[in-house]
């Protein structure tokens, strides 16, 4: 298989889990999206075995590292700044500090596991 077609099936596949998770959240249906994912997931996982074409090389890897750093930092500082402002100006108000909690626990979240993997990362790289 070429690396346009699987590109043509994952664009497909892609197109079909929207559609099903749309119409499955209209309804109220949430198990269907899950195991449509994941077989959505599997489907593209067996497809991609079988490209013989190169599909990322280190430089498509160090630009989507950097692009990651990029987007997490500016999320943390973005969630934090609007965490903290909903809380000031939401006293009182339960959807705004709900609101502002999600934002501000999901950046530590965040963090925490940016942490973390980094040194996982770091292990790896020290051992082989």
């Amino acid at each position: 298989m070429t690396k346009k077609t699987f590109l043509v099936y994952k664009i497909i596949t892609t197109i079909i889990l929207g559609t099903v998770v749309g119409v499955s959240v209209n309804y109220d249906n949430w198990y269907l999206p899950v195991v449509v994912m994941l077989s959505a997931l599997a489907f593209l996982y067996t497809l991609k075995k079988r490209v013989k074409e190169v599909i990322a090389d280190e430089r498509d890897y160090k630009i989507a590292g950097r692009a990651s750093y990029s987007a997490m930092t500016v999320y943390a500082i973005a969630s934090a700044v609007l965490g903290i402002v909903l809380f000031t100006v939401g006293k009182g108000n339960t959807a705004m500090s709900a609101a502002a909690n999600t934002l501000v626990f999901s950046t530590c979240f965040l963090m925490l596991l940016y942490s973390f993997l980094f040194k996982v990362y770091i292990r790896k790289d020290e051992h082989g």
